[in-house]
């Protein structure tokens, strides 16, 4: 129900997962090579479409998030590595303390608006 929601961060959940499923198929990440792109985002979506229909949901992701993984071609950008090595670090001072309360389950930070959700899955 929550992938229904437009601009939903979940989203991006699916789609790392289809990501890893793509690399451990085919050893390379979904737009790593510029002349592979377009086959790669077809494999990209089959790999989405059998990770939804496991969990049983219909196909309702866009195709602009498809073109996004491809587009990026697994390069990691310095300040989202910031990012989540600071909520990480956080995390841990607080469960070494004992103070608050640590993220419960799935925390997914999306670079592009900046905005991040936290899931029970």
């Amino acid at each position: 129900a929550q992938l229904d929601i437009p601009k939903n961060e979940l989203v991006w959940y699916v789609m790392l997962h289809a990501v890893d499923q793509f690399h451990s198929e085919f050893r390379t990440y979904p737009g790593y090579f510029n002349d592979q792109v377009e086959t790669d985002i077809v494999c990209l979506k089959v790999c989405v479409n059998k990770h939804l229909a496991d969990w049983g949901c219909g196909p309702v992701i866009k195709d602009n998030f498809f073109h996004e993984m491809c587009r990026y071609g697994a390069v990691e950008v310095h300040f989202v590595e910031a990012y989540v090595g600071g909520i990480a670090a956080h995390e841990v001072i607080k469960i070494i303390t004992g103070q608050y309360v640590p993220i419960n389950n799935t925390d997914i930070y999306n670079a592009i608006t900046a905005t991040s959700a936290m899931f029970s899955l």
